[in-house]
């Protein structure tokens, strides 16, 4: 059965692209008919990548999540269901196109690397660290998902357009991502924290991806204040967004690619 994994991720691969290109066609011609295209296209993406996702899950035994290759599928499974959840909410239509045509990025980036699932070393071989992982990827769709919505806001703020979602709309679209990814990530420190003091005897150590990963938490409760403050609503949220999904970026490609970290994902 694990032979259909790829052909199920080259499957949602070409539905992510293809509603890319109903969101853009939506942005075009105003068509609510093109909009509810695009979304039964990313439900189909999503429900392909689920299936190749279980596959590699029963196959190996445990969620595969353990190299680079993995940990950007889940990723992408994680920012398609939280667009899912956003746009089934609050119809935001051609409001996809952005956060689609990151995921569909993520995907493309996946394609040409090897999908071997590597054994599983073990302090990794705990619930514990399944919803470590669950959490944090999620956490970061989220951001993901913010960070998107603020760019949209600096857009139709700068460039009005009646297919977008109108600004109170997208600041509150931002607000509830940033909170729903701060409440998740803490989930996942939380978690992290006693899975790294069952397999070390330690619930914090200072390596470079931990710290970083705390810098993130910090960012964003931050942002969850930051809302309730006049000159950071609308705009300012809106850049504070991008600015913490550079954060994101870093700590979780950066460190592992630019430097070196003893994190048992890196």
């Amino acid at each position: 059965m694990l032979q259909y994994q790829i052909p199920l991720l080259y499957l949602a691969g070409g539905c992510y692209l293809a509603a890319v290109l109903g969101y853009l066609g939506n942005l075009r011609l105003a068509s609510r008919r093109l909009a509810g295209i695009a979304l039964a296209l990313v439900a189909c993406g999503w429900l392909a990548q689920s299936g190749s996702l279980l596959l590699r899950w029963q196959a190996a035994g445990f969620l595969p999540v353990t190299n680079l290759f993995s940990t950007q599928f889940f990723f992408s499974w994680s920012l398609a269901l939280t667009y899912l959840y956003f746009d089934l909410r609050y119809r935001i239509g051609a409001a996809g196109l952005f956060v689609m045509f990151v995921n569909l990025l993520l995907i493309a980036s996946i394609l040409p690397r090897d999908p071997a699932i590597p054994a599983l070393i073990p302090s990794l071989d705990t619930p514990l660290f399944t919803l470590h992982i669950i959490f944090s990827f999620t956490g970061y769709a989220m951001f993901t998902m913010a960070f998107s919505i603020g760019v949209l806001y600096l857009w139709q703020q700068a460039r009005p357009t009646r297919q977008l979602p109108d600004l109170a709309l997208l600041r509150k679209l931002n607000e509830e991502a940033v909170f729903l990814g701060f409440c998740l990530f803490s989930a996942c420190m939380l978690f992290g924290a006693i899975w790294a003091y069952i397999a070390w005897g330690y619930y914090f150590s200072w390596n470079i991806k931990g710290v970083w990963s705390f810098i993130v938490w910090l960012f964003y409760a931050g942002m969850c204040h930051a809302k309730f403050v006049r000159r950071w609503q609308g705009r300012g949220y809106a850049i504070l967004s991008i600015l913490g999904f550079a954060v994101v970026l870093f700590t979780y490609l950066g460190i592992g690619l630019l430097l070196e970290s003893n994190h048992p994902l890196d």
